[in-house]
């Protein structure tokens, strides 16, 4: 009760009790109303399937984006299903498992997530998780780790790599990658200041927020990186999934033209927000 009252939250103190026991419980409750974030003074969160490790090291892991991999999930199928279509039977395209890319994969959630659900529908899958910080991709690999422990195959098709973007991806899956998907940052510059005080404080700022775009649309530079250099890397029936702020939506679809993707839509969250790029290289 007295945490509860401290918290202004009995369900949160009903938390942190479960996590941690009366002995600690205090001391977590402390760094909880000094405005950490729950999930960083549990160190854990759930997202999806999985029970991840979370801490100011990578982003806290978010509804919006547990949708995003919905999306993503029916992308790899669909490009799967139409690259096994047009192939050469017998050939290496006919026979060869799905390439889903995680590109700033930060706790590994939706490379994770991938692997865990993907898996099962698409045989041979194997998922490439990158991050530009260290940092991140330490806690992905003990993510990865923890779903060994639960899933061995599914930690077995994630592979972690280091690079900005593109760059952390060997040339061999050149031309090979079915699925391409993001949760990039996109908080703009002048919008930084507006988010709540945990946000600001808490997580990783390089990765909420991004430069303008080319056209000048606040945080838009990651997004139309990727957006640029994904057609070389995907098979010919491959696709692209972004999670965007929803300011972003006309701005991201116009550089998926652009950029030479057929077939281009953003989908929208359980909010009704448009949330989601989807981006087919085929038309």
């Amino acid at each position: 009760t007295t945490l509860a009252a401290q918290l202004g939250s009995r369900r949160e103190a009903s938390w942190i009790v479960d996590h941690a026991g009366p002995d600690q419980a205090q001391a977590l409750a402390d760094r909880r109303s000094a405005g950490e974030p729950l999930q960083y003074v549990l160190g854990r969160w759930p997202f999806r399937s999985l029970d991840l490790k979370v801490d100011p090291r990578v982003l806290v892991p978010r509804p919006e984006t547990e949708q995003v991999v919905d999306v993503a999930l029916r992308e790899l199928a669909g490009a799967h299903h139409r690259r096994r279509a047009v192939a050469v039977p017998g050939g290496l395209e006919a026979n060869v498992g799905p390439i889903c890319v995680d590109l700033g994969t930060g706790s590994g959630d939706i490379a994770l997530s991938m692997a865990a659900e993907g898996g099962g529908r698409s045989p041979g899958l194997a998922v490439w998780a990158t991050d530009v910080s260290d940092d991140a991709l330490a806690v992905a690999r003990e993510n990865r780790e923890a779903l060994a422990g639960v899933d061995a195959g599914a930690a077995a098709r994630v592979r972690v790599a280091l690079g900005s973007w593109f760059d952390a991806l060997p040339g061999e899956i050149l031309g090979r990658v079915d699925l391409v998907v993001s949760n990039p940052p996109y908080v703009a510059e002048s919008e930084f200041p507006g988010l709540d005080l945990s946000v600001r404080a808490w997580e990783p700022r390089v990765a909420l927020v991004a430069a303008d775009g080319a056209g000048g649309i606040g945080g838009l530079a990651a997004i139309e990186a990727i957006i640029d250099g994904a057609l070389p890397w995907l098979s010919h029936s491959g696709a692209m999934v972004i999670e965007i702020a929803p300011t972003q939506a006309e701005p991201s679809m116009a550089a998926a033209h652009r950029a030479g993707f057929g077939q281009v839509g953003v989908e929208r969250d359980l909010s009704g927000r448009l949330r989601t790029l989807v981006a087919r290289r085929s038309s």
